[in-house]
C-alpha cells in the first residue's frame, strides 16, 4: 500500500513537469537555442586555437550535459524552497504521501523532459559542427550517462533541504553555487587542465566526473581524461548511493521537523 502511494506520488509530480512546460513551446525553443549559441562559441574558440576535431566533440557532448546540470540546480535543489513561497509545501508535508516521492518524480519528469532539449542541441550540434563519435561505445556511454543522473539528481535532492533552511537566500546560494560549480565540471575543457587540487574537487562533482567518462567512451582521440572511464563509472555508483542516503535522510529531517515545530 505504501508502495503504490509513492508510485502514484512519483507518477502525478512526474506528469506535471514532463508535460507542464511542453504546453509553452517558446521556452523549450530559447532553451534550444541558449545552449546552442553557448556551445557554438566554444567550439569555434577551439578551432581558431588551432585544436583538433576532439575538441569539437568535447564541446558538443557539454552542452549535451549542461541542460541536466541546470535542470538540477534551479529545478530540483530549489524546489521545496519555491514551494514554500507558493504555500504548498505545508500540504505536501501534512498529505500522506511520503516528500522524497515529491522531489523523485520531479526528478524523473525534469529528466526526461530536459532530455529532449538535450538532445536537441546535441542533434544541432553533430549536423552543423560534423562531430563524429565513438558508435560502438553507446551502451557503455549509456550505463555512464544512467549512472551520472542518479548521482546528479541525488545531489539535487539533498540540496533541496539544504536551500529550504537557507529561506530566502536559496536563490542567491544558488547563483553563487553555480559558477564555481561550472568551473570544476568541466562542460567546455578537460577537467584534467585543472590544479591538482581543484581536480581533486572536481572529482566530487557527478557532473564532472560523467562527462569526463562520456569524452573518453565516445571520442577514442580524447586523451585528456581526469582518471580512466571505468575507475570514474564506480566513484559515480558511490556517490549516487551516498547521495540517495544523504538526500532521504535530509528530507525525512525536514518533515520530522516541520511535524514537531508545526512550521
Amino acid at each position: 500500500k505504501r508502495l503504490l502511494l509513492f508510485l502514484r506520488t512519483l507518477n502525478a509530480r512526474a506528469y506535471v513537469r514532463i508535460f507542464g512546460q511542453l504546453r509553452e513551446l517558446t521556452w523549450v525553443i530559447a532553451s534550444v537555442a541558449g545552449g546552442f549559441f553557448t556551445m557554438s562559441t566554444f567550439v569555434y574558440l577551439y578551432r581558431t586555437l588551432g585544436k583538433g576535431p576532439e575538441f569539437s566533440g568535447m564541446v558538443v557532448l557539454g552542452g549535451f550535459m549542461t541542460p541536466f546540470f541546470l535542470n538540477v540546480l534551479w529545478g530540483v535543489a530549489t524546489q521545496l524552497y519555491w514551494e514554500k513561497e507558493m504555500g504548498n509545501l505545508e500540504l505536501m508535508l501534512v498529505s500522506p504521501a511520503p516528500l522524497p516521492a515529491f522531489l523523485i518524480g520531479l526528478s524523473v519528469g525534469g529528466a526526461i523532459h530536459t532530455s529532449l532539449r538535450a538532445v536537441a542541441v546535441l542533434f544541432f550540434g553533430i549536423v552543423i559542427f560534423r562531430v563524429k563519435f565513438a558508435v560502438a561505445n553507446l551502451p557503455q556511454a549509456l550505463v555512464v550517462f544512467f549512472l551520472t543522473l542518479v548521482a546528479m539528481y541525488g545531489l539535487g535532492i539533498a540540496l533541496s533541504s539544504l536551500f529550504l533552511y537557507h529561506g530566502r537566500d536559496a536563490w542567491r546560494t544558488a547563483d553563487i553555487v553555480m559558477e564555481p560549480t561550472n568551473v570544476l565540471s568541466g562542460m567546455y575543457f578537460p577537467v584534467r587542465y585543472l590544479s591538482l587540487g581543484l581536480a581533486a574537487i572536481a572529482a566530487l562533482i557527478p557532473m564532472a566526473l560523467g562527462l569526463d567518462a562520456l569524452r573518453q567512451i565516445l571520442i577514442p582521440s580524447f586523451a585528456e581524461g581526469l582518471l580512466n572511464w571505468r575507475w570514474e563509472a564506480v566513484i559515480l555508483l558511490a556517490l549516487g548511493i551516498l547521495l540517495a542516503f544523504v538526500g532521504t535522510w535530509a528530507l525525512h529531517a525536514v518533515e520530522y521537523k516541520a511535524k514537531r515545530d508545526a512550521r
